[in-house]
């Protein structure tokens, strides 16, 4: 439900017939920038934004320093526009424009003062190359999740899926001439992957398993149409607009589109924001680590059995909220160590729980450090039997009772040890 009304409320309502709204024109002359914004405001309302500039250098300034989409000199029916900013845009103003030099006795005469990349026809290249560094990210959280990693793992890892992505799509861009040699967006392309990843790493222990929801949400469901990518974004719904300047993947579309087309213009405040959003990330994670080493100190069994989504160094496997659910407390739980004679841990140990009827209840082998944890055991006495190669097998009858016995440990003499002594007797 929430996938199928996400995308008609955010893909087909943005998307299906694109509009101006508050789509900021210049044009030339105060007196003709006046006449066409009464005309503007009767006939589409709240749809363009005229202002005034003086001359056409003025109207081309505007375009280039990305404080207008068009600019149009009605002494000659001139309009000037960036098909970087998206050929749908291009469209929807020779639609609105050509009947106004008609009526000023002129043919609409179209001036493109950024052109897109030779490979990118449409100007929409961009967006698609952006959508392969803001997509994986969120995916490689989801799968990070069930890892038998240590935070710290997972961040690294992080950050080499958001380093290999920014090459690789830098470099599949340009050999298409989608986009044209500016290494530095490659650091911008890293800076969406970051901002993207760590947000969605840091959210997981807050809403827990909401996080798909939320991250798609938030990412792709929200971010796509307010991008600009796709589609301008002066043509879609104000709701949409606002999200622009806030959302990461409008703001790595505002900052390569200013490298790569204006000169720079517009590009400083949107890395910036992404910045900010890997800020946001690394202050989540920082604060949730925080607050585990605070309710460790406080229950150190708190920490063990919180659930599946908290995140802390050194943690058992993080299950996908997305698919299982949380780890349950366990009850009636046996733990301790088997150790050699001399007192060195003894891996590979295989241990035994029986009940009084001879029935198995469990079997699993020592860990490399010689420690067992068997769970769920029934509330009675059981029988234990622990045995490794070459050692003397080692029985013991136990008593469960609720909680966890911890350091329930057992000592192995070596075989040949006990043969000597039974010849000796």
């Amino acid at each position: 439900m929430f996938f199928i009304v996400g995308f008609m409320v955010c893909y087909l309502l943005p998307f299906h017939a694109p509009a101006p709204h508050n789509m900021p024109v210049a044009v030339v002359g105060e007196q003709a920038a006046q006449h066409l914004d009464a005309a503007f405001a009767q006939a589409m309302p709240g749809g363009i934004d005229v202002t005034a500039v003086p001359d056409e250098q003025g109207a081309r300034d505007a375009i280039l320093q990305r404080q207008a989409v068009a600019a149009y000199d009605p002494a000659d029916g001139q309009l000037f526009y960036a098909k970087a900013n998206g050929s749908a845009l291009m469209m929807v103003l020779q639609q609105v424009f050509t009947p106004i030099a008609t009526v000023g006795g002129h043919h609409l005469a179209l001036l493109d003062l950024a052109p897109a990349a030779p490979g990118d026809v449409m100007g929409t290249g961009l967006f698609y190359v952006l959508l392969a560094m803001n997509i994986p990210p969120y995916i490689t959280v989801m799968m990070l999740l069930r890892a038998a990693l240590t935070t710290r793992q997972k961040l690294l890892a992080l950050a080499g899926v958001g380093a290999f992505a920014s090459v690789v799509c830098y470099f599949a861009a340009l050999s298409m001439d989608v986009i044209y040699n500016e290494p530095v967006l490659m650091l911008i392309g890293f800076l969406l992957t970051q901002a993207v990843a760590w947000t969605t790493f840091g959210l997981v222990p807050f809403v827990k398993q909401f996080i798909p929801g939320v991250a798609m949400g938030l990412f792709v469901l929200l971010s796509m149409p307010s991008s600009s990518g796709a589609i301008p974004k002066e043509l879609v719904p104000v709701f949409f607009q606002s999200l622009h300047r806030f959302l990461p993947l409008g703001q790595a579309v505002d900052s390569m589109r200013g490298v790569l087309y204006f000169n720079g213009a517009g590009a400083l405040p949107a890395v910036l924001g992404l910045a900010a959003w890997c800020a946001l990330g690394v202050l989540l994670v920082v604060f949730n680590q925080l607050r585990m080493k605070r309710k460790k100190a406080a229950d150190p069994e708190a920490v063990t059995t919180a659930g599946a989504y908290e995140h802390e160094d050194d943690s058992e496997v993080v299950v996908d909220p997305a698919i299982e659910a949380p780890r349950p407390k366990h009850h009636h739980t046996l733990a301790g160590t088997v150790r050699a004679a001399g007192g060195e841990p003894v891996p590979g140990a295989i241990v035994t729980v029986t009940d009084p009827t001879g029935g198995q209840l469990a079997h699993l082998v020592t860990s490399n450090s010689g420690e067992y944890e068997v769970h769920d055991l029934p509330r009675q006495y059981v029988t234990v039997v622990v045995s490794a190669p070459g050692m003397r097998p080692a029985v013991d009858r136990v008593a469960v009772r609720p909680g966890r016995i911890a350091g329930y440990d057992f000592v192995l003499e070596p075989e040949a040890r006990h043969h000597r002594m039974a010849g000796a007797r």
